[in-house]
């Protein structure tokens, strides 16, 4: 019976403490203010910039991987690693933010974000090393020490994206939106990167490669020290503790009585767990819309899409065909899609029309097909000019962006402001889902255009 009653106090006590929690939450709140906005900007291009320049740096992997001319027989690296590196990738992507949606009650927003730079960096020094050793006679492990440290530093760029999107949700949703834009501007960045080495192809493929990874590092340094000294300074103190209710370790009394019944502390952290079920089932509607765009995006970009190949009889315009056409189109029709929920938000949260728009891109997957996929249409003559591949790379790049901020935004509104960062990490991974699943079909459906044509 006594053990009943002191188990009842403590229910009530915390009780009390999250309604306390609740009404001191709009007090609490964190300010935007310009340098703030910025900020989120700076961590978009961080959280996948990595990422997009490792997979840019092609020439450079090409040559490392590509075996000697008198050697013959040994599986060639080259020509596959692409492929490797989006499994590899897509599985770290998928760890990462699972892991830190069920970190988002033990550690703090802040030791997330800092983590998650300092495993980036960890996953980009040796690869830089890497660029001034001689690998010819150990491609193999070249290959694999890449591809641990490219997962990585996927790894990390997921928990940093995770967290992002968590952190943003407690902001006004402007924040959310310069953040998932900032996501747009590293593949921007990235292609014009791309562009430039094509035009100074002079350049060795070492330099290159080099170039890119020196650039990522710096860059991840500056948005670790920008995130801190602008953003985790000025947190709520309940957000710089453990987690995002550790209002409950400031009582003593609490802590006490929780260590001294050992049952009832279980039956809280069930109660955590609950809350994460209960914003998975509020926002499951937002997580179906995420899924189905994500997929549909990673199966015609960048695998389906790059096997296309232009009509022109211009050399040097095919040479620019893909870095311009796909790369550069689909990363600014992106942003811009993303930019445009800042002012504009429709259809209205959980209208029927947003499931309708992301089936519906389920039919550029067909129409890609009737482009010049590897060097001649799968359909003779319905679409073999470039500007049709071009406007079907610009309705993707504009519907992903709009529509994952759209439902992102909508997604962090649905749930109590104390549960914010948790919604924002699970639109995370219902992103991340999409991803994964993307990413394995458009490498089967990739092998199947290769050999019909």
């Amino acid at each position: 019976m006594e053990s009943d009653e002191v188990q009842q106090s403590i229910a009530e006590q915390l009780d009390k403490t999250d309604e306390n929690n609740t009404l001191n939450m709009a007090e609490e709140r964190v300010i935007c203010t310009y340098s703030v906005q910025v900020i989120f900007f700076l961590l978009g291009i961080c959280c996948l910039l990595p990422w997009n320049l490792f997979i840019t740096a092609k020439e450079y992997f090409q040559y490392k991987l590509s075996p000697p001319l008198n050697i013959t027989g040994h599986h060639d690296f080259a020509d596959t690693f692409e492929n490797y590196f989006s499994f590899v990738g897509s599985a770290a992507i998928l760890i990462g933010n699972l892991i830190n949606v069920a970190l988002t009650d033990k550690l703090s927003i802040g030791v997330r974000m800092i983590g998650a730079h300092i495993l980036m960096i960890a996953s980009l020094i040796p690869a830089l090393a890497l660029t001034v050793v001689d690998t010819s006679s150990a491609r193999l492990s070249f290959f694999v020490i890449t591809v641990i440290f490219m997962a990585i530093g996927n790894f990390g760029s997921s928990v940093l994206a995770g967290s992002s999107l968590g952190l943003s949700a407690l902001y006004p949703s402007r924040c959310m939106v310069l953040l998932l834009c900032g996501w747009s501007m590293s593949g921007i960045f990235t292609s014009l990167l791309s562009i430039f080495s094509i035009w100074s192809n002079h350049g060795s493929p070492m330099l290159i490669g080099s170039s890119y990874f020196t650039i990522s590092i710096l860059y991840v340094i500056v948005s670790c020290v920008a995130y801190y000294e602008v953003l985790h300074k000025k947190l709520p103190e309940r957000l710089k503790l453990t987690g995002t209710n550790k209002h409950l370790t400031r009582q003593e009394d609490q802590c006490q009585l929780l260590q001294e019944y050992q049952e009832y502390s279980i039956n809280v952290l069930c109660k955590k767990m609950d809350v994460v079920k209960n914003v998975f089932y509020e926002t499951i509607y937002y997580a179906i819309v995420l899924f189905v765009v994500n997929f549909v995006t990673l199966v015609c970009f960048p695998a389906l899409a790059s096997l296309a190949k232009s009509n022109s009889d211009n050399t040097t315009w095919n040479e620019y065909f893909l870095p311009v056409s796909l790369f550069l189109n689909f990363n600014v029709s992106d942003l811009i899609g993303r930019s445009i929920t800042q002012k504009l938000r429709w259809p209205k949260a959980e209208h029927g029309l947003l499931v309708v728009f992301a089936v519906g891109r389920i039919a550029l997957i067909p129409a890609l097909l009737c482009c010049n996929v590897a060097s001649r249409p799968l359909v003779e003559g319905l679409m073999p000019d470039d500007f049709g591949f071009a406007f079907l790379i610009t309705v993707l790049g504009f519907s992903n962006g709009y529509l994952i901020n759209l439902c992102t935004i909508y997604c962090s509104a649905k749930v109590n402001d104390e549960w914010k960062e948790t919604a924002g990490a699970l639109s995370a991974v219902y992103q991340c889902v999409g991803v994964v699943s993307g990413s394995i079909f458009s490498f089967f459906i990739a092998r199947l255009v290769l050999s019909v044509v």
